[in-house]
This record gives C-alpha cells, structure tokens and sequence, in this order.
C-alpha cells in the first residue's frame, strides 16, 4: 500500500486509512498531491525508459516541473481547472491520461 499511486478517489481513501493506521500525518489532499506527483515521475521513468529526470511542484505548486539531467526546467505539467488537485478530483484517470501524454511530449521536444 505504500507505494500504490491512487488511480481514484476509492484508491485516495484507502492510502489514507493506511497511512492514519500506521501513524503517519496525511489527509485527502496530500495523498492526491503525492499521487500526482508520483504518477508525474512515473510517467516520466517510463517515457525515458528509466530514472533521468525529476520532476518537482513548482514553486507556487500550481503545477508540476520536469527537471533534465542538467537540472534545469524541460516542461510542465499545468492543471486545465483550478489546480492539479481539483483535475484529480473531476476525473482521475483523464488527468493521468493528459500527463502521459504531455510528459511523451516534453520528452520527445527535449
């Protein structure tokens, strides 16, 4: 369970319970936050078959940076709604779906 990234609220709701149980500090919205980050970095190990870069929240946490090998800013992933977190809420599995595909589009320009 500590490394499932939530594909959905059900999901969200059940790495919650787990972590509250096993005393760690958590609530809805830092398990959708982590999950899309974690689905963000994922997404890129994958595209570039294997751990090259990172990506991080910006720093106004509206969105989410890709980092290359040389540190620098490649692309980010921004929200369509109010913020990452809401797009999460709306639809899930359409929110991994637009960072799979934006993430195969920095990767290819980069």
């Amino acid at each position: 369970m500590q490394n499932l990234i939530p594909g959905d609220m059900l999901e969200v709701n059940q790495k919650l319970k787990w972590a509250l149980d096993n005393g760690m500090t958590a609530d809805e919205t830092s398990v959708i936050n982590d999950a899309v980050l974690a689905g963000t970095q994922y997404y890129t190990d994958e595209a570039l078959e294997g751990s090259y870069w990172t990506v991080k929240w910006n720093d106004a946490h509206d969105g989410i940076d890709l980092y290359g090998t040389t540190g620098t800013v490649v692309g980010t992933i921004k929200p369509t709604g109010s913020s990452l977190e809401a797009d999460f809420r709306q639809d899930a599995q359409g929110l991994f779906l637009r960072i799979e595909q934006t993430v195969a589009k920095i990767v290819r320009d980069n």
